[in-house]
Parts: structure tokens; sequence; C-alpha cells
């Protein structure tokens, strides 16, 4: 079989998993993952062939190949063949131009009365999917739908890609705050913005957003996760010059003590809690953050809704494992770490995520190849900031060395 369509193919298997696979323990999590999703079946051993962690001179299987290219998407081996040659040619464009009209058009004349829609939901993410291979229309996609109703809603507002903020969604927001002139929209557009630029450590960019943020108020009436992103901000801001945060936390805390429980829902990844114990762990303030997950964990008890997101789950139990190693209570953040699954994170998040989950694994184990997907992950993402969470030699100096930085 072809060597560089199986390339082409491994290529394609790492970026649905979300990351390289370095590792035979990244072989087994894939395993655990590609049964999940496809109900197919490929051995630990025959994955560790294929990414060459072993050695073997036998060629690949057309059975593997058909299961891997199930995984990512496609219906057939011959498909993905065909898609890979299509997409070397200019034909490709042609096509995937008349494609991008008919998406735009669903994007503008589709009327969606729930916002929670499902069905609505699902051509969102699977539209996501499709950028991700043609990136030459992302800018055209972006630009076109940020100017409707449905892109603005969906697209820019509950489909945030954290993965892409510092790639094609971060730059797609500046059309969509040009485009939606609202308060919430325009809090909500700066927030990301400014979260990228501390990322990425460009202070300067941190306050030029955050002064665009604080020359509005926030009330009860808004989006708690857009209030709490306004909270957050001001953390990353503080923190980037080493300012006082205690009296940003307790105007947060009053702020979230006075919420409505109406205004909540927790079917979502995003809500006033994960936002800002999210911005609390980062900065290093980890009793703080506890507060918020359990205050997450007691309202969803409390309310019982009829779905809670799997990813939301698995993102409270990483910060709440976080929160625990850096406050001293090791064996509770190892039985929490135990229970994790990283392939069930959000899938906009997954390597942000992923980043913490192996920064967090240093606690309990220390491997090379955790090394090489922490470094992979931050180069892909652009979030440098997050190697200080791995360079950290003891989890104790983590909040010191987050919170001095700038």
């Amino acid at each position: 079989m072809d060597t560089d369509v199986i390339d082409l193919l491994r290529e394609e298997v790492e970026k649905t998993f979300g990351r390289k696979v370095l590792s035979s323990a990244d072989c087994q999590q894939l395993c655990m993952d590609l049964h999940q999703k496809t109900i197919l079946r490929i051995s630990f051993n025959t994955l560790r062939r294929f990414f060459n962690l072993i050695k073997d001179n036998h060629a690949v299987s057309n059975y593997t190949c058909e299961v891997l290219v199930q995984y990512c998407g496609f219906a057939t081996f011959q498909d993905f063949i065909n898609y890979k040659k299509e997409k070397a040619t200019d034909k490709v464009d042609k096509k995937v131009s008349n494609l991008l009209d008919f998406i735009v058009r669903v994007f503008k004349n589709i009327e969606v009365s729930n916002k929670h829609d499902i069905t609505y939901f699902s051509l969102v993410k699977q539209t996501i999917s499709y950028l991700d291979r043609h990136p030459s229309i992302v800018d055209r996609f972006q630009r076109e739908i940020s100017r409707t109703k449905n892109g603005q809603d969906f697209y820019y507002e509950q489909f945030i890609n954290i993965d892409k903020l510092n790639h094609y969604y971060g730059d797609g927001l500046r059309y969509y705050l040009c485009e939606k002139k609202t308060k919430e929209a325009q809090l909500l557009g700066h927030s990301l913005l400014c979260f990228r630029s501390w990322m990425m450590n460009d202070n300067k960019d941190v306050k030029q957003h955050l002064d665009v943020i604080m020359s509005y108020t926030i009330d009860h009436s808004m989006r708690p996760s857009v209030c709490a992103r306004y909270f957050a901000t001001q953390l990353y801001y503080s923190n980037s010059l080493g300012l006082q945060i205690e009296p940003i936390l307790i105007k947060a805390r009053q702020f979230f003590l006075f919420l409505s429980p109406t205004n909540y829902t927790y079917s979502s990844y995003y809500c006033f809690e994960i936002i800002m114990s999210e911005a609390l762990i980062l900065t290093g303030f980890y009793e703080e953050a506890l507060f918020y997950l359990d205050e997450i964990l007691e309202r969803i008890k409390l309310n019982i809704p009829s779905y809670i997101d799997v990813a939301l789950l698995q993102t409270i139990c990483l910060f709440k494992s976080i929160v625990f190693v850096n406050i001293g209570k090791k064996n509770n953040s190892r039985e929490i770490f135990d229970s994790i699954n990283p392939n069930k994170f959000y899938f906009l998040s997954k390597k942000y995520l992923t980043i913490l989950y192996f920064s967090l694994s240093k606690n309990f184990r220390r491997k090379q190849f955790e090394y090489q997907q922490v470094t992979e992950l931050i180069k892909d993402t652009g979030f440098e900031r997050l190697m200080t969470y791995w360079s950290s030699p003891d989890p104790l100096t983590i909040s010191h060395s987050l919170s001095s930085d700038n």
C-alpha cells in the first residue's frame, strides 16, 4: 500500500484524535475512542504498529484502513483517497465553493426557534469539522455568517472554539464584533480575544481588550457566561501586571450569589462557574476556584437537569483535580484524576484541556512522551503560557509562577 497515503491517514487519525500518537498509552486511549465512535475494533498492537511504535515489516491491512477512515468521518478508504487526491488538485475548489455557498444559505435562511436544537447543533458541528479540512474557505465562511443571526448565535456564541482561538476562530471574532454591536456581543468577543492574548503572553493586547470591556457595565439580565468572562478578563489583566486580585474576587462572588437559578443551564459546556473556576485556576487562586466548582456540583444535584453534557462533567473533574493537587490534597486529586477520560473533553477545547490534563499528570507520573504531547499541543494552539504548568517542578509553586509572570 502507498506509504504516502498511509502517512496521510496517520495525520488524519491524529487530527480526529486531537493530539499526536506518541506512545502506547496514546494507542490505548485511541483504541477506546475508536470503538466508542465506530463500534468497531482495532487491536492495541495493530495501532502501535500503525504508528511505528513497534517494528513490523507487514503492510497495513485493508481492514485497519477501513476502520480508521470511518473513525475520521469517511465512508470508505477509497473515499479518503479520493478526497486527498482532489484536495491536491484545482478540481476541489469549485466543489468546495459550491458547498460553502450552500452552508452559508443554511445559516441565513433556516429559522431556529430553540437555541438548544440538537439537529441544528449537529449541523454546526459538522460544518466546523468541514472547515478544518478546507482552511482555504474559512475566512470567507466566517465573514459571511458573521452577518447572519444563526451564525452569530450558534457559530460564534455557542460553539466557542478555544483550540482555534489563536487561529481562524479568533480571527473570525473580529468579523463578529464588527457586525454585532450589542453589549453582550462586544463583551464576549473582546473577552475571548483578551484570553487569547494572555495565553500568548501578549500583555499589550490584553490591555487593549480590557479597556474596551471596562467601558461597559454588566447586570443580572445578561447571560451569566458573558458576565463571568467580564470578571475573568479582569483576572487575566491583573495577573499579567501583578496587580491586586482580591477586589475582583469579591465583586465576582457577590454578583454570582445574586444570579437567578432560572438563568442557568448545565447542558452546555460554558456556564458562570466553569469560566470563573478556569480563570482562577490559571491565575493561581485555587481555594476560590473550589468554591465555584462545589457550587456547580451542588446546583446540578439540586436541579437535576434532563441532560448534562459529559464534557462538562469531565471538565469539572479536571479542574477539581488541579485544585486539590495545588492545595495539598494529592490523594483526592489522584482519585479524581484516575476517573478522567480525556477523549471525552469538549471537542472545541480538547487540545487545550489535554494540555492541562498532561500537566496535571506529571504530579503522579512524569514520562517523556507526556512532555512531547504538551510541547506539540502548545505549539498547535499557540498557548505559550501553559508551558508554565509543565515546567513548574512542584504543584504548589504553580500559583506563584503564574501570578508573578508579566
